[in-house]
């Protein structure tokens, strides 16, 4: 990489998708957006982070969701894993220069990201991860919007289209827009406050009614198709008729705002991938291209690289 950044073998560049509901990094890392806290060593070590102290079983439980990550630690506790995660697949040993490449939901994106970028940046960072041992310093990180990012991945196969929507079905957010021929129209950016996780929590309401309390790895196998036998068929029609709801309200929202599902439609992140089959299934939208959970991740790292290649 030549101009910006001479790259060397302790540098690092990594793309990180902060989500509600889950932390990804850009080569498949995934856990629970939660963790568990002690000042005690856990008996289990699967998971383990270990930093200033404390040790923190991470993905045990999901946090509740903060729109300001910036307010406390927990977004940068639960970056550590994912970082870690990339360093010891590269097999890198030392102390490491690292360059994060992080998103935003648009709507919050020109007012919080001066903000997220010096939430990241620090220096002297030492912890350790299921068992290994870690020194990196966060010598620099850009912000980039969600949903963009991800359509970075197939920027060349739109940059001659002049019409298409990006929906990204995030845990706590929907974010939709239009790219025209490729650029992102600014006017066309909208959020909704109904990610999977307000389905999870429907499926909760009207399951508690039966007794019966699921968490919501279990809800999201049955939505997958892979049904846990313990629990009768009407259960598992119950979510798909609430899973299908969901689409079809979000969908219906969506065309208030003026979309035109005849334009091709890109879906994206992790929600996107869940309702997958509900979302082919239905007649509103007539091309459908999805883009995996990982898209944002993968985008912010192309572009970082882009970026520091300048």
């Amino acid at each position: 990489m030549n101009g910006g950044v001479v790259m060397s073998s302790n540098i690092m560049l990594i793309g990180l998708d902060n989500g509600n509901k889950c932390t990804k990094n850009h080569v498949g890392f995934v856990c629970e957006s939660g963790f568990t806290k002690s000042d005690v060593e856990p008996i289990t070590k699967s998971n383990l982070l270990v930093y200033k102290g404390n040790f923190y079983t991470i993905g045990s439980s999901r946090l509740s969701v903060q729109t300001d990550k910036t307010i406390n630690d927990n977004t940068f506790i639960l970056s550590l894993p994912a970082i870690a995660d990339e360093i010891y697949k590269q097999g890198i040993q030392g102390e490491i220069k690292v360059f994060l490449g992080v998103g935003l939901p648009i709507v919050h994106y020109g007012k919080m990201k001066h903000k997220f970028r010096e939430y990241f940046i620090r220096d002297n960072i030492k912890f350790s991860f299921n068992g290994s041992d870690y020194a990196i310093n966060i010598v620099d990180c850009r912000v980039y919007p969600q949903g963009y990012a991800a359509f970075i991945n197939i920027y060349n196969d739109y940059k001659n289209v002049s019409a298409a929507n990006v929906i990204d079905i995030g845990g706590y957010t929907t974010d939709f827009f239009i790219v025209e021929n490729g650029i992102i129209n600014t006017a066309s950016c909208y959020s909704l406050p109904n990610g999977v996780i307000t389905l999870f929590a429907s499926i909760q309401q009207e399951l508690l009614k039966m007794n019966i309390n699921l968490t919501e790895k279990q809800i999201q196998d049955i939505v997958l198709g892979r049904e846990p036998v313990l629990f009768d068929a009407d259960i598992g029609k119950m979510i798909e008729m609430k899973a299908e709801e969901y689409v079809e309200n979000l969908l219906t929202k969506i065309l208030e705002y003026g979309f035109e599902f005849r334009n091709p439609t890109i879906i994206v992140g992790g929600g996107g991938m869940m309702l997958r089959k509900y979302i082919e299934s239905s007649d509103k939208i007539k091309y459908i291209e999805n883009l995996d959970q990982f898209a944002n991740a993968k985008g912010y790292k192309i572009l970082l690289e882009q970026e520091l290649r300048r």
